[in-house]
């Protein structure tokens, strides 16, 4: 009886590592990440004084908030479809190669490798204005020199075109693996049904990775949030703001002005607002699934 007790305990005491290592770098900084959004709480002193829902109703009435909800809205949505629609594109036709297929798939992963700072410097030099490489070939097309990250019809574009230059291998590499799982029984059938190359790939292989296309641009869409590193490097959230993302505006008024409670503030609105959109799209894809399988 005391070896059945002590069998039936055992997962619990192996569980009590990982929840502790939670509670000690999930829980409790957010349990003082929103403490602190309640104070007018600032490193320099020791008077960080309780000011109540101050710097949220601060938070609503800066334009540069609303600015930024907006801004990361279409980063985000352009960045994830983009992302998807070429990677899926990439997979298919990756999948499809016989000879080589190693050493393809290792030269389209080399941007994954590359640090994001390291990314942002380089699509930073290429786009410079005076000595940058898509201004020399612009100018052999016979165009005019283009202001990329000066523009403010422009900045956002090119921040979008650098991330997606990066991050849609992450995106095929998922979807390619996806397809590799497909048997083929359903495209033999298919084949024997006499379904065309579009029906085969709406009515067979969308389907059939509808769980793994879940996953995919779950995954993308929470790391597209946190987007800081390029900003920093290619366009410091300018100009005129058109590139500043919830999350740029975090460091703006945390760590440059010290307003560390106004921070906090923008830190607990942005996990509301992703947790929200991660329920609608979990949703939305439990919808697609079940119409899949039907």
């Amino acid at each position: 009886m005391k070896n059945l007790r002590l069998n039936r305990s055992g997962p619990y005491f192996v569980m009590v590592p990982g929840i502790l290592l939670l509670a000690l770098f999930s829980i409790y900084p957010f349990l003082f990440l929103l403490k602190i959004s309640f104070q007018k709480y600032s490193p320099i002193g020791n008077n960080n004084p309780f000011i109540g829902l101050k710097n949220y109703v601060n938070l609503f009435q800066d334009h540069n908030f609303w600015n930024a909800i907006k801004v990361t809205a279409i980063f985000v949505f352009s960045t994830v479809i983009l992302e998807f629609v070429i990677g899926l594109a990439l997979a298919v036709i990756v999948n499809r190669i016989t000879m080589g297929q190693k050493w393809f798939q290792s030269i389209i992963l080399l941007p994954i490798a590359m640090a994001p700072t390291v990314v942002g410097l380089m699509f930073r030099f290429m786009m410079n204005d005076q000595y940058g490489v898509l201004n020399y070939f612009t100018e052999l097309l016979g165009f005019s020199r283009t202001a990329w990250l000066s523009n403010p019809h422009l900045a956002l574009p090119a921040l979008i075109l650098t991330d997606i230059w990066q991050w849609t291998p992450f995106m095929m590499i998922i979807l390619l693996a996806g397809l590799k799982g497909i048997p083929d029984e359903p495209y033999e059938a298919a084949n024997i049904d006499g379904a065309s190359a579009w029906q085969t790939f709406r009515y067979v292989t969308i389907p059939q990775l509808s769980r793994i296309i879940s996953i995919a641009i779950l995954l993308r869409t929470i790391d597209s949030f946190r987007i800081y590193d390029t900003i920093y490097m290619m366009t410091k959230g300018g100009p005129i703001n058109v590139t500043s993302t919830l999350s740029w505006i975090v460091y703006d008024k945390g760590f440059k002005f010290l307003d560390f409670g106004y921070g906090a503030a923008i830190c607990v609105v942005l996990l509301i607002v992703v947790v929200s959109l991660l329920t609608f799209l979990m949703k939305k894809i439990d919808v697609f699934e079940m119409e899949g399988k039907s």
